[in-house]
């Protein structure tokens, strides 16, 4: 608070009085000297000195000094007119030779001040005292005195007799007394309530309105300093600090979350339009380029409140490239870099920057670590917060410990990390035991929902979800991952709801939109190409060459569970016999509901001999999370070999499987097929395969997956392969890496190689070679591609023959 009292204009008043009265003894002094026989000339001289020519009458007093002692009157005019101009120097070298002197108590007060000018507390208080200032009823002599105390640092004494003055007084200049006082002493907040009690005493007082911005200036406060300033005679440098200070304030308003979702964007769009004024006057201002700068990095925080991520960051380049952005608005920019989805560059900013007691921006930070995959950095930031964060915080005042809400913070951070290093069943129990610890925390029931989405269970997260309603039903994070899980469920009509309720509240909310992304994928249509071609093989069930495509193209979702699909197939092979090609082409509807899955095809096959037509009613349904039973009609299916199909064989099949999933880790699926062949062959298949996972990491995953199937024909001698009884017994090991992982994208190769037996009855027992490698790419939600490369070894009546070929599927959706 910089700030000084002066005299009222009281003692003003009095000492005009006394200089007029010195004038007039002038004329009637005994002792004449040079002066007395021309008493007009010093009158003159006094006049001059009235109107700010101050050295004439000073020179001639130390001219008389030289001639004789001045008298009282002389040397209390020249310690008066000295004070006129500032030189509280000349005053305390001229007092210690006059210090004996009868003066008047007004003089002894002007040197005071001047000593106190020059910081000499001692020598001030000893006048003031001498001038009865310490109890004078004159409130600018009070108030000089107990600034002087404060000034001296005898705090105590001087808080004391400022609240009994204040108290006493009940003015304007008591309170600002009391305010000066008490900043001195480092009591800043009371300085403040000080100064604003003097500002309301008097509103229109220059010196109060100056200490009230002062003291606001002081403690942070801002509200009303424009209102104040508009009656001040501020300089246009102050003013631009004034209205800088209270820009910033509605910056830090605007990025508190508002009370309801209608008011969100008030604040931040009242900032916008304010600084939009400020920037066209500074910009006419050649002296405000300075300021100018400082409003438009504050602006910043204005755009990021109003998810202008796009502007914020265009801005900031510009910023940028003319000189070093502060840390805060760094802060600002990275949110934005995070928002728009480009982790890495948020995360750079952060690790410069962070401070890991700022909660929000260290949650943040170790997003952008997790989004940008750079899990090694995110894994040794919560590690340093676990030994830096307690479970439970002193607060000033309370005699109990508080829960941290950081060291929660901390917690979740793990089960994140344990989510994305794949090791759900870590999570899980972290997530489980933080949401039974914490029933009052939907964020954390939210949190657990998405584990057990993440391993298969959308029934049990669909509970959860349900449980955690009673807290707040209309919750944007609750609604979302409701509708996550609903889309898991197909439950079309409910994601739909969920979705246009959250995406119409608040369209810029993350998880909203990440919902409604999905349900945009969802309602789109779809082509799906898979196919394989043989490069060196000539197996009796494949033939040599073989070249096998199908392509669907699915319709939008009709009235929410309804598609309809169309395509074409395409089959050939060389076999012993001469060359097999089917060419099939396929319409058909599907039908998708909660717990169901139903697909009815129609095919036309024309496959040499004449046209034929089959089909495929395919389904199956979902008791829980665990189990699912499906199961097939088909004419014409893929349980009918191409080669049998080019002998004009033909068929029917009934297939029947039973899965049992525990979760990510595991799963047993049972197959059962019986196929009936139009040369009266009945073929009955079997096909037991299990999967459990053995490693997993956050880039790879490793699963051991045996398997065991067996068939029986009844008709032997057929024009294709047709083994009597046989059994294949192929254990398994496959494993992934994900090469490149950001949000949707992602790049993996697969590793799977297989080595058992097969057994053919009538034939020795020889063994099973499998090995494959393949790349898949996800660009995005819509679009999913990817190639393998299989080699395999295995016997057919006995002979191991060698099988090569590329297949390739390609999923895409628009």
């Amino acid at each position: 608070m910089l700030y000084r009292l002066y005299f009222s204009r009281h003692l003003d008043k009095i000492g005009k009085s006394f200089f007029s009265f010195v004038c007039l003894c002038s004329f009637f002094r005994e002792d004449l000297s040079a002066f007395a026989a021309e008493p007009d000339f010093y009158d003159t001289l006094i006049i001059k000195a009235r109107h700010g020519d101050c050295q004439p009458i000073l020179n001639w007093l130390q001219n008389e000094q030289k001639r004789q002692p001045l008298s009282d009157r002389e040397i209390a005019d020249e310690i008066e007119i000295n004070a006129w101009i500032g030189h509280d120097s000349d005053i305390a070298a001229l007092w210690p030779q006059v210090a004996g002197r009868s003066l008047s108590v007004h003089t002894k007060l002007v040197a005071a001040r001047a000593y106190r000018n020059l910081k000499q507390w001692q020598q001030a208080l000893a006048l003031f005292r001498q001038a009865g200032a310490d109890c004078s009823s004159d409130e600018g002599e009070r108030s000089q005195y107990l600034m002087t105390l404060a000034d001296a640092n005898f705090f105590k004494e001087a808080l004391a007799q400022g609240k009994d003055f204040a108290q006493g007084s009940g003015s304007s200049r008591a309170y600002l007394t009391l305010s000066y006082i008490q900043k001195a002493a480092g009591l800043k907040q009371n300085a403040w309530q000080s100064a604003t009690k003097a500002y309301s005493l008097d509103p229109h007082s220059i010196e109060a309105g100056f200490a009230y911005l002062d003291a606001n200036d002081e403690n942070r406060v801002i509200a009303g300093e424009l209102v104040v300033a508009a009656h001040l005679p501020l300089s246009s440098m102050r003013q631009r600090q004034v209205e800088l200070a209270q820009g910033a304030e509605y910056v830090r308003n605007a990025l508190i979350p508002a009370q309801t979702e209608k008011n969100r964007f008030v604040l931040a769009d009242r900032t916008l339009s304010y600084y939009q004024g400020l920037l066209l006057r500074y910009k006419k201002d050649p002296n405000a380029k300075a300021d100018l700068r400082v409003a438009r990095i504050d602006r910043l925080g204005g755009l990021l409140a109003r998810y202008q991520m796009r502007e914020l960051i265009s801005e900031y380049k510009k910023l940028k490239a003319e000189a070093p952005v502060p840390a805060y608005a760094q802060n600002w920019v990275a949110t934005a870099y995070l928002y728009l989805r480009q982790p890495v560059k948020a995360a750079a900013i952060w690790e410069q920057i962070i401070n890991l007691s700022d909660r929000e921006t260290v949650n943040l930070y170790f997003t952008a670590l997790v989004e940008s995959d750079q899990l090694r950095k995110a894994k040794a930031l919560v590690a340093k917060l676990e030994q830096t964060v307690p479970y439970q915080t002193a607060i000033y005042g309370l005699p109990t410990r508080q829960d941290n809400d950081q060291w929660l913070d901390v917690q979740q951070m793990r089960v994140t990390l344990q989510q994305n290093q794949n090791r759900l069943s870590r999570g899980r129990d972290q997530a489980e035991h933080l949401a039974g610890t914490a029933s009052t925390n939907q964020e954390l029931a939210v949190e657990l929902a998405g584990v057990y989405i993440e391993r298969g269970w959308p029934r049990k997260a669909e509970d959860t979800l349900k449980r955690a309603e009673y807290l707040d039903p209309s919750n944007i994070g609750l609604e979302s991952q409701q509708g996550l899980d609903a889309l898991e469920l197909q439950d079309w009509r409910k994601a739909t709801l969920l979705t246009r309720d959250v995406i119409g509240r608040m369209p810029e909310n993350e998880t909203a939109q990440r919902v409604s992304r999905a349900l945009r994928i969802h309602n789109m249509m779809e082509l799906e190409i898979e196919g394989d071609k043989g490069i060196n093989s000539n197996s009796p069930v494949t033939g040599a060459h073989d070249f096998n495509l199908r392509t669907l193209l699915y319709s939008m979702p009709l009235h929410y569970n309804w598609r309809v699909f169309a395509g074409v197939g395409y089959n050939n092979s060389n076999f012993e016999e001469g060359t097999g090609t089917d060419r099939v082409q396929i319409v058909g509807v599907e039908y998708r509901n909660r717990n169901n899955w139903v697909s009815l095809e129609g095919d036309h096959h024309a496959y040499g001999h004449g046209d034929a037509y089959g089909g495929v009613l395919s389904g199956w349904h979902d008791f829980d999370d665990h189990w699912r039973l499906g199961g097939s009609l088909e004419r014409l299916g893929e349980h009918i070999p191409l080669r049998a199909l080019r002998n004009n064989v033909t068929g029917s099949t009934g297939a029947l499987y039973v899965l049992w999933r525990e979760n990510e880790k595991r799963q047993v699926r049972l197959d059962f097929a019986d196929s009936r062949f139009s040369d009266s062959n009945n073929r009955q298949a079997y096909n037991l395969l299990l999967q459990q996972r053995i490693f997993s990491s956050a880039r790879w995953i490793l699963d051991f997956s045996p398997s065991i199937s067996s068939s029986h024909n009844t008709a032997r001698n057929t024009l294709y392969y047709n083994p009597h009884q046989d059994l294949a017994i192929l254990p398994s090991i496959t494993a992934q890496e994900i090469l490149y992982r950001r949000y949707e994208m992602q790049w993996s190769q697969t590793f799977e190689i297989g080595e058992g037996v097969y057994v053919e009855r009538g034939y020795p027992t020889k063994a099973i070679t499998n090995f494959s490698y393949g790349q898949n790419f996800q660009f995005n939600d819509a679009l999913a591609f990817g190639a393998s490369v299989i080699w395999d070894k295995r016997p057919y009546d006995g002979e191991r023959q060698r099988n090569l070929e590329v297949s390739f599927n390609i999923n895409y959706r628009f």
